[in-house]
């Protein structure tokens, strides 16, 4: 069964400290945290850290410190906001790590004050090809209810407009939609490479491509897009949303933590707020609209499959900046090995570009080996030097045997050593 690729992508909280602790980077550091320090503060916030994991990553930000406050001022001494980083809103439990936190440092009066709810894909699940229906839409073929203004971007080009975002929704609106072509966003011309591997790593596990370097399927470019509803209330708990399309008939959805605290409560969500911000009737001239008949774009059932990462450690990394060199090495390498004609010279290029590669993926994941997988790559490292005759997999195996591990930690390789 085809899972769904829905996500967080953007979480924030609006909280107040303890009277009596001051939450500052030195009371994180004191509790044992490695924190980064900004030098400077925001518009509305003196103060700007980032928490970081062991391995260096950032993974929860926090503004503090009010410019304004005091009798004066716009906000209280105590205010500030806490955001999980991108890269850490794809975790399995990422709602659940953000609860956990607040409530261990005993912030109170929180409340979600953005979450962006995202769902990838190639197609609808009736088939329709999203840049298709884009075009058909500007063409008037549907009408979309609630959220009338519109934003777009695209190209005019003599062959037609190709559209690749489309907004819907007002600053003021409390959801607001976005439809794009997040291939397109993740993609970096000057480096020929894909940013944010973990949203890449989504992709994988849920079957959208099966090469995450090259984002293809089955040795195809694929155009993966996203449909995005941003939540923003002022309101703690409850986030209100429009009934068809009629402004002031409002219901209001639960908008605390504990809501998102799986991928399959996620998807509920984001399921009940498709059927009111993603809807699209077809357009019948002269027909009253809710008399039209509905565009049909997703299909909800009670049992949609969601993915899982596994292990935090596991999630693949932002990109290491020192590696974009490794990467611009790895295009002139391939530019230039098909001007090389000597085998001896092919070989080491091939070499070369192997040991690229395979440093810049190291370089995008937080903790791709355990333990054990550590001691077999020693262990593998020191068998191919003593038995320059075994192949890879014959090396695999019989460093298990020696190390007695009977369950499958390494993958074999499939394809033929060139080494």
């Amino acid at each position: 069964m085809k899972k769904r690729c829905v996500n967080i992508d953007w979480l924030e909280l609006h909280a107040y400290e303890p009277i009596m602790t001051s939450l500052n980077a030195d009371y994180f550091r004191s509790k044992g945290y490695h924190v980064e320090e900004r030098e400077y503060g925001t518009r509305v916030y003196r103060e700007m850290f980032t928490i970081l994991d062991n391995h260096g990553y950032g993974m929860i930000e926090i503004r503090r410190n009010p410019a304004s406050q005091g009798l004066d001022g716009i906000h209280q001494f105590n205010e500030c906001h806490i955001r999980l980083t991108n890269r850490t809103c794809y975790f399995d439990n990422a709602a659940n790590l953000l609860n956990d936190f607040v409530t261990k440092h005993e912030y109170y009066n929180v409340r979600i004050s953005r979450i962006d709810l995202c769902l990838d894909f190639s197609a609808f699940d009736k088939g329709d090809d999203p840049a298709a229906f884009i075009r058909r839409y500007f063409k008037h073929r549907y009408a979309k209810i609630n959220q009338g203004r519109i934003h777009s971007h695209g190209e005019d080009t003599w062959s037609g407009q190709e559209w690749n975002s489309l907004a819907w929704g007002s600053k003021t609106s409390p959801v607001s939609t976005k439809m794009y072509d997040k291939t397109m966003e993740l993609y970096n011309a000057k480096l020929g490479t894909y940013k944010k591997p973990y949203i890449r790593q989504a992709w994988l596990l849920c079957g959208l491509i099966d090469d995450i370097d090259q984002c293809t399927l089955n040795g195809e470019k694929q155009r993966i897009w996203r449909v995005e509803f941003s939540l923003t209330s002022a309101v703690k708990g409850w986030v209100p949303i429009e009934i068809d399309g009629i402004a002031k008939n409002y219901q209001s959805l639960q908008n605390t933590l504990d809501v998102y605290s799986s991928r399959d409560r996620i998807l509920v969500m984001f399921a009940s707020l498709a059927r009111h911000y993603f809807r699209f009737k077809y357009y019948e001239d002269g027909k009253r609209k809710d008399r039209c008949k509905d565009k049909i774009l997703f299909v909800w059932d009670d049992t949609e499959v969601t993915y899982k990462i596994g292990r935090p450690d596991t999630a693949l990394g932002t990109g290491n900046k020192l590696f974009e060199k490794w990467n611009r090495l790895f295009q002139m390498l391939e530019q230039y090995r098909p001007l090389l004609h000597n085998t001896e010279e092919i070989n080491a290029c091939n070499l070369i570009l192997n040991a690229v590669k395979d440093e810049v993926m190291r370089s995008n994941l937080i903790n791709p080996y355990d333990g054990k997988e550590l001691l077999i790559i020693k262990k593998m490292i020191e068998t191919r030097i003593n038995f320059p005759q075994f192949s890879y997999d014959v090396a695999l195996d019989y460093v298990k045997t020696i190390l007695n591990i009977k369950e499958r930690v390494l993958p074999k390789q499939s394809t033929t050593d060139d080494d």
